[in-house]
C-alpha cells in the first residue's frame, strides 16, 4: 500500500510542473495573438458590442455613425438601464436610436452574450457582424460566438483597454493577474464546446 502511494505521489511531483509550464507557454502564446487593431475595414450587416468595459459602447457607436454597418446590439445591458445612459444624444441622434439600435437585456456572460446574438442575428436575416469587446476578451468572445453561429461572418473590432498594457505585461501584477484569469476562463470554454461537440456526435 506505501508502495502505490509512494509511486502515486512521484506521478503527481512529476505531473505537476509539466502541467504548470504548459499553462504559462499558452498564456504567453494567448496574449501574443491577443488581437489590438481590426484588420478589417469592410462594411458589415450589424455591429455587436459587449457590455462591461470602458470605449466598447464609444467603438460602436463610432461605427453606426460611420455606416459601417446598419444596426447594432448592444449585448447584456442591466434591465433597468435605459439607452441614453449608454448613448448619449451627441454620439447618435434619436431618429437613429430608434431605428438602428437594440438593448439586449438577456445575457449575463460571454457565453449568454453569443446566444442572445445569435437569437437576434436569426430573426434580422443578419449575415455578418462586426464583433467590439476589449482587446484581451476578444479571443473568448469569438470562441464562442464562432460556436453559436458557425455561418456567420464575424469581424473582430477590439478596444484597446486603458490601463493595461499589453507590452511587458508579465511586469505589471495588475495586468498579469488579469490576463492569467483571462487565459484560464478562454482554456475553460474551449473544454466545455470540445466536450459538448463529443456528446453531440455520441
Amino acid at each position: 500500500m506505501r508502495h502505490r502511494k509512494s509511486r502515486r505521489w512521484r506521478l503527481i511531483a512529476t505531473i505537476t510542473p509539466v502541467l504548470a509550464i504548459g499553462w504559462l507557454v499558452g498564456l504567453f502564446v494567448f496574449v501574443e495573438k491577443i488581437p489590438q487593431i481590426s484588420t478589417n475595414a469592410e462594411i458589415t450587416d450589424a455591429v455587436v458590442v459587449l457590455t462591461g468595459g470602458p470605449g466598447r459602447i464609444n467603438r460602436g457607436n463610432e461605427l453606426l455613425a460611420a455606416k459601417k454597418a446598419r444596426i447594432m446590439l448592444v449585448s447584456g445591458v442591466g434591465a433597468d438601464v435605459p439607452v441614453r445612459d449608454l448613448i448619449s444624444a451627441q454620439d447618435l441622434s434619436q431618429q437613429m436610436v430608434d431605428c438602428c439600435v437594440t438593448l439586449g437585456r438577456a445575457a449575463r456572460d460571454t457565453r449568454e452574450n453569443a446566444i442572445e446574438s445569435a437569437g437576434w442575428a436569426a430573426s434580422r436575416n443578419i449575415a455578418s457582424i462586426r464583433l467590439v469587446t476589449s482587446d484581451f476578451h476578444m479571443p473568448r468572445s469569438m470562441l464562442e460566438f464562432k460556436q453559436r453561429l458557425p455561418h456567420m461572418q464575424i469581424v473582430p473590432e477590439p478596444v484597446s483597454s486603458r490601463n493595461i498594457s499589453l507590452q511587458h505585461w508579465w511586469k505589471r501584477g495588475g495586468t498579469a493577474w488579469l490576463l492569467a484569469g483571462e487565459y484560464s476562463k478562454y482554456l475553460a470554454a474551449r473544454t466545455q464546446l470540445s466536450l459538448t461537440r463529443l456528446i453531440d456526435r455520441n
